[in-house]
């Protein structure tokens, strides 16, 4: 709730300043992935040329099966740690956006409070039973928010936890094939 020009104007610029956070934040992360897509462009072509001279100097077809054998293990763990690059961005970013969200809503959160206190100060005889109910919804889409956060976190640690299992298990799967 703004009740002056004044409070309307910092609002208007802690929302702004968000943004404006918020999509810096979002063009590191794109430059980090953008640097990693350009390297391991660079890689893989520099790998490619180098893996079609062995393959060309291949003398028979034991040789061939031995190439081909030595370098399955290096492809998939290439992949995996292009994944793991990728998913270490993502996670940064997202991380730090969210921090900055939750900052901001803290701020809102508290200037919303201060305003319902100045409009507790200032209501008229018999309002306070409004009063109560608007302070008790603002507590319960607080708690609903705190939940839906401890919620998402715990997925997300879920994820991580799941992503690192698998990472550990595909290295041998790999191996075994090879």
């Amino acid at each position: 709730m703004v009740n002056t020009p004044e409070q309307f104007i910092q609002a208007q610029k802690l929302t702004f300043d968000l943004f404006q956070a918020v999509a810096l934040k979002s063009l590191e992360g794109f430059e980090k992935l953008a640097e990693l897509n350009i390297q391991a462009a660079k890689t893989s072509i520099e790998e490619s040329a180098e893996q079609m001279k062995s393959l060309m100097s291949a003398k028979d077809a034991k040789s061939l099966t031995d190439w081909s054998m030595v370098s399955a293990q290096p492809a998939a763990d290439k992949v995996g740690a292009y994944a793991k690059h990728l998913y270490d961005i993502t996670s940064e970013t997202g991380t730090e956006i969210a921090k900055l969200v939750e900052k901001q809503f803290a701020e809102s959160n508290k200037q919303l409070t201060a305003s319902i206190d100045a409009m507790a100060k200032n209501a008229p005889a018999g309002t306070e039973g409004m009063v109560t109910l608007v302070k008790q919804a603002v507590s319960a889409a607080n708690n609903a928010y705190e939940q839906v956060n401890k919620a998402t976190k715990q997925a997300v640690e879920v994820a991580e936890a799941n992503m690192a299992a698998a990472a550990k298990s595909a290295r041998p799967v790999v191996k075994k094939a090879a």
